[in-house]
């Protein structure tokens, strides 16, 4: 059976957004609509998560997860961690880290700045 191919951004469109803001750094905001309204939130939770009690909680667990995979990602790379300080300016902090991989000629990860 034939179909037609499908891209990405025919898949995700209407369901999800993605901006990136820039090119010497990225930026991902993502964007779900279908999870703006409360119930559908609910739903998330419960159905989709499993969980049996949709709180709040849960999306500390996710954040938890997601750092932990994006440490583990930089363990295996050897790809730096650098934490900013509160009134840093993070385009002079990552600087030296951009210059030493554009030094390479070989795209990739310079750094993982993690700001709060």
């Amino acid at each position: 059976m034939a179909g037609s191919v499908v891209t990405v951004n025919e898949l995700l469109q209407g369901h999800v957004g993605l901006s990136i803001e820039c090119l010497d750094r990225i930026y991902l905001n993502g964007y779900v609509p279908n999870l703006q309204p409360g119930g559908q939130v609910v739903t998330f939770l419960t159905r989709h998560l499993g969980k049996p009690i949709p709180s709040p909680a849960l999306f500390e667990q996710i954040g938890t997860r997601f750092r932990r995979a994006v440490g583990g990602f930089a363990k295996a790379g050897q790809i730096p961690v650098v934490r900013f300080d509160k009134d840093a300016r993070k385009v002079e902090v990552m600087h030296p880290y951009q210059q030493r991989i554009a030094a390479t000629g070989v795209s990739g990860v310079a750094a993982i700045g993690v700001a709060q």
